[in-house]
């Protein structure tokens, strides 16, 4: 009985770390991720190892993500931008109650602007 019931367990975190993380945020303005453009609105990003697909607003993107875990929980959930040429363009989410960054940007190379980024 304890064999069952703890392949059954092992089985269901094993499955819940293949469906990757999702998590909802909301852009308070057009914002440039992936090479897209994504109106202010609510979006849902699903992480699957370095790839983020981001869905809303009728629209679904694709990109390169680095998922960082920092030394203390964030209080909430934030995005944060970095400005080029008067536009927005998303750098990192810092998921609420998590230690959780999601990095975006050309993960392959492990490049980052210099500049700090912007919050929103």
């Amino acid at each position: 009985m304890k064999l069952t019931r703890g392949t059954s367990v092992f089985f269901a975190l094993g499955l819940a770390a293949y469906a990757g993380s999702s998590y909802s945020i909301r852009l308070s303005q057009p914002t440039q991720v992936g090479g897209a453009e994504l109106k202010a609105g609510d979006y849902r990003v699903q992480v699957e190892g370095g790839k983020a697909i981001i869905k809303g607003e009728g629209k679904t993107i694709e990109t390169n993500v680095r998922v960082e875990d920092g030394a203390a929980k964030f209080s909430r959930t934030s995005v944060r931008y970095d400005t080029a040429d008067g536009k927005y363009k998303m750098e990192q989410i810092q998921i609420g109650g998590t230690k959780t960054t999601l990095v975006f940007g050309d993960s392959e190379s492990g490049a980052k602007a210099a500049q700090p980024a912007g919050v929103r």
